[in-house]
């Protein structure tokens, strides 16, 4: 898989500079030959919610660091994996004064990176957690292991950079945007976020269509209210417009609960993915899911895949349990003219 790296200034590999405009391999190419079955030859993209390998997690986990996604290989089998990655990357930093702050340890990136997620989402509430450095410290470290991001940098041009990737003909973008108060915007000199706003996503798409020539774009929104099973009537406008505007994909995350998943016209929207492996709180064990896009050379097909978050490790549910996920993300999907899921007869 060749990736055109546009997610940050400089990305360190082995010690040598890439230059932002120049393509690399995102990842080895041992896992890609996983849908060699396939007989659609459809590109594989999954996504989870949000992700923290900390706090919690940490101190459960002991020196078994690799725990969470143990005999996991959803991310693995898929050509593109993503997550939310909610807190930066570092061990420096000034905490930043807010009523929770987050941080991972560098050596859990190589779990995230062996688990076969390839790009993750830093525009959310915990990336500035501690301040600049600990932004700046994220971005090095992602790039060190050769794990591409969207949504932040060290100014409003490197926030708003999307990734494109090159998969067997078709050009993939990924943008993310958060709109909150405890990460600050990202400007033409100072370090940040790209802001959730709508005639900046409407620019970027503008630009994604015009100069990148891309076949299909995925928008992340760090967004909504915790715990709420549905998004309000702002964020349903909100992300129909942007599939008006030439988004393909919006996927959302922030509640740590899933809510509906809308088809609206052309494209998809997950308004949430809920947690995948928090270690922001103390729960360990809860039910969750995966969310696929299959992009065939003539069709995109979609699925929510059920996943048991147990003592931290994750596995895919089969039976009664995964019924229960499926079906419960139907309901919640119910207020919307059309879903993902087609109608029981």
């Amino acid at each position: 898989m060749t990736c055109l790296l546009l997610s940050s200034l400089y990305i360190y590999v082995a010690l040598a500079v890439i230059e932002t405009g120049s393509t690399a391999p995102a990842n080895s190419g041992a896992r890609r030959s996983a849908h060699a079955d396939d007989s659609s030859n459809a590109i594989v993209m999954r996504f989870g919610g949000d992700c923290l390998l900390s706090e919690h997690y940490e101190r459960a986990c002991g020196e078994d660091v690799s725990l969470a996604f143990h005999n996991f290989d959803l991310f693995r089998t898929a050509d593109i994996g993503m997550v939310n990655l909610e807190c930066p990357v570092t061990t420096r930093g000034t905490k930043v004064e807010k009523p929770f702050n987050f941080r991972m340890h560098g050596r859990f990136l190589d779990v995230i990176k062996e688990a076969g997620i390839d790009i993750v989402n830093l525009a959310n509430n915990h990336i500035y957690d501690y301040g600049k450095v600990g932004l700046f410290d994220t971005i090095t470290h992602l790039d060190s292991v050769g794990i591409l991001h969207v949504g932040a940098g060290r100014n409003k041009k490197e926030a708003h950079r999307p990734v494109v990737i090159d998969e067997r003909g078709k050009r993939i973008a990924f943008l993310g945007y958060y709109g909150g108060g405890e990460a600050p915007r990202a400007t033409e000199t100072k370090a940040g976020v790209a802001r959730r706003e709508l005639k900046l996503i409407k620019a970027d798409l503008s630009r994604l269509k015009r100069k990148d020539s891309v076949d299909y774009v995925v928008v992340n929104l760090h967004w909504g209210i915790e715990k709420a099973t549905h998004p309000d009537q702002e964020q349903i406008k909100f992300a129909r417009t942007l599939i008006d505007s030439g988004a393909d994909a919006v996927i959302g995350h922030h509640p740590h609960v899933l809510q509906g998943i809308e088809r609206y016209k052309h494209g998809v929207i997950a308004y949430s993915l809920g947690n995948l492996i928090f270690g922001g709180n103390s729960r360990s064990s809860y039910d969750t899911g995966i969310f696929e896009i299959r992009l065939g050379s003539d069709s995109t097909e979609y699925d929510l895949i059920p996943v048991r978050i147990k003592d931290w490790n994750a596995s895919v549910l089969t039976g009664a349990a995964a019924d229960s996920v499926v079906q419960n993300v139907r309901d919640l999907s119910r207020g919307f003219p059309k879903s993902i899921f087609k109608e029981k007869k």
